[in-house]
């Protein structure tokens, strides 16, 4: 189990974890004993971050800002697995559709010294911020790998909230910071270069850090604002406002070149500085406006290739006459998640979309997810079953960097109504436990095995999905969906999806490089699965 979950589960299991208005919250360190609102300086250590490279100048920038009247307190970043430390952990009843086989981390934002920590919020990185404080991020970005970003996700909206522990959200609260836009140190590639990230709601207070930086030797070049809308949020600390937001900041990454070098930034805690500024005196507030969304429309792979969705009827026709089978069933697919912007902007608590969770979604790829006639839609795989994943390989039209499915749990894991209390976050959402995928960098080529010399085939996809590999020795082309049996069990139940589970196709394509944005919804041809019965 992750260590950082320990603390929470424990909790749980002695009935620990009751509301935040009942709750009698554990008291921070860094409040003086006195109960005066002025606070302690923090004695927390600086996190070595990026081995210690930068160490000069990270000392001189954060003195620099303790002498001019900001307290900062260090915090750390951890790697995160949603179907461990979340389903099956008992901590959130969604796996928020992982995206299967892709890491994440989550930066460790240390308490504001000015509040007070809720312990199921403080053992899982999840932190409240005033209007006038950052978080900022400091070190390397990550190493070569096709895509990487930060995003500050709205985790638990408590105000008009559907049930007292608070609506699990899991919304973007803004345009992920992605490797095609961020600004860093030096030339060439944006991977493992110095960069800073300041995420506030404070124009002012934006200005003055970076201000700070750049009088510590960090030129304005390698500086990004992250933008925390205040105007859509409600931002503050427990206990001063008792119903305010709660986020996390979750750093993405994909396909890593060098698997070594991918773990080691995975696993080293300490990879990057990550600091919770805090001025020590009130300061005027100068919000932020709320930044427009970026611009996803560009150009439509029917407009790119004339003859693409001639050429995936083609693929359609030949994978249905080269598979054997005695039944089978076509899936389309829809829109997998509501777009977290719009559920920001909804300010009527009786509307539905107010109190919507949308598992992470955000805007550097659009979300596909299994249908049948415009309606979500799921089913089950058995031993003699087999569906056959096919469309459009949207990084090779040049709309994504990166594409890729995977395969799904879609069931609901818990009743609000019966037991709302059983995980910590959610209730009434479905498990979205990613289990299997294949991406563009596995799956190109595939089409020529139904369409060979097609001149489409080069831009299409078709992979089979199955529950043990193909007899056919030579197919390349295959996900196997594993099974928990007692000669063969999962390692965690959410990596298993059983026989007669309830389960759905994802797709995902990150990164148009022409928008540094996600392809628009209207921009991709949608991809699509044949199920097949093989024999009765």
């Amino acid at each position: 189990m992750n260590k950082k979950l320990a603390f929470v589960l424990i909790l749980c299991l002695v009935g620990a974890l009751v509301l935040p208005a009942a709750s009698a919250p554990v008291k921070s360190t860094l409040i003086s004993p006195s109960g005066s609102a002025q606070p302690l300086k923090s004695t927390v250590p600086d996190s070595p971050g990026a081995s210690d490279e930068d160490h000069g100048r990270a000392a001189s920038f954060r003195a620099t800002l303790e002498e001019n009247g900001f307290i900062i307190t260090s915090g750390q970043m951890t790697p995160i697995d949603p179907i461990v430390d979340l389903l099956d952990s008992g901590i959130g009843d969604s796996a928020n559709g992982n995206n299967a086989g892709q890491p994440y981390k989550v930066l460790m934002v240390p308490i504001s010294p000015f509040g007070e920590e809720l312990p199921f919020e403080g053992g899982f990185t999840i932190f409240r911020l005033k209007p006038d404080e950052a978080v900022v991020y400091l070190g390397p970005t990550p190493p070569a790998c096709d895509y990487f970003s930060f995003t500050v996700f709205l985790w638990v909206r408590h105000k008009d909230s559907l049930i007292p522990k608070g609506d699990w959200m899991v919304a973007a609260v803004n345009d992920p910071l992605n490797s095609a836009l961020i600004k860093t140190q030096g030339n060439g590639t944006p991977f493992r270069k110095q960069t800073i990230v300041i995420f506030t709601a404070d124009r002012g207070v934006y200005e003055r850090v970076s201000e700070l930086a750049q009088e510590a030797g960090y030129p304005e070049s390698m500086i990004n604002p992250y933008v925390i809308p205040s105007g859509l949020l409600n931002l503050g600390v427990y206990p001063e406002i008792p119903l305010a937001d709660s986020f996390i900041i979750l750093m993405r990454t994909a396909n890593f070149v060098s698997k070594a070098e991918g773990n080691h930034y995975l696993n080293d805690d300490h990879y990057a500085r990550v600091w919770r500024v805090t001025p020590e005196e009130a300061v005027t507030l100068d919000p932020f406006p709320t930044p427009e969304q970026r611009v996803r429309r560009w150009k439509s792979e029917s407009e790119l290739y004339p003859d693409l969705n001639a050429g995936l009827e083609r693929l359609e026709h030949a994978i249905l006459a080269q598979t054997p089978h005695v039944h089978y069933e076509s899936y389309e697919s829809i829109r997998w998640f509501a777009e977290s912007r719009e559920v920001l902007e909804e300010t009527d608590p009786a509307s539905p979309l107010y109190h919507k969770f949308v598992a992470g979604e955000a805007s550097d790829t659009p979300y596909l997810r299994t249908s049948l006639s415009g309606e979500a839609a799921n089913f089950t795989l058995g031993n003699d079953d087999m569906v056959v994943v096919y469309g459009v390989n949207h990084a090779a039209t040049g709309l994504a960097t990166y594409s890729n499915f995977g395969v799904y749990g879609d069931w609901v894991t818990s009743s609000c109504e019966d037991k709302p209390w059983q995980y910590v976050f959610g209730c009434g959402d479905r498990s979205w436990n990613g289990v299997a995928s294949m991406t563009n960098h596995e799956f190109t080529g595939s089409a020529e095995e139904y369409i060979p010399g097609d001149p489409m085939a080069p831009y299409l996809y078709a992979v089979k999905v199955l529950r043990q590999p193909p007899n056919d020795k030579h197919d390349q082309y295959f996900v196997v969906v594993p099974t928990a049996t007692s000669e063969h069990p999962c390692a965690s139940p959410g990596y298993c999806l059983n026989l007669t589970d309830p389960i759905i196709i994802g797709y995902r394509a990150y990164l148009n490089p022409a928008t540094a944005s996600g392809a628009d919804y209207e921009d991709i041809i949608h991809d699509r699965a044949i199920w097949f019965r093989t024999r009765e």
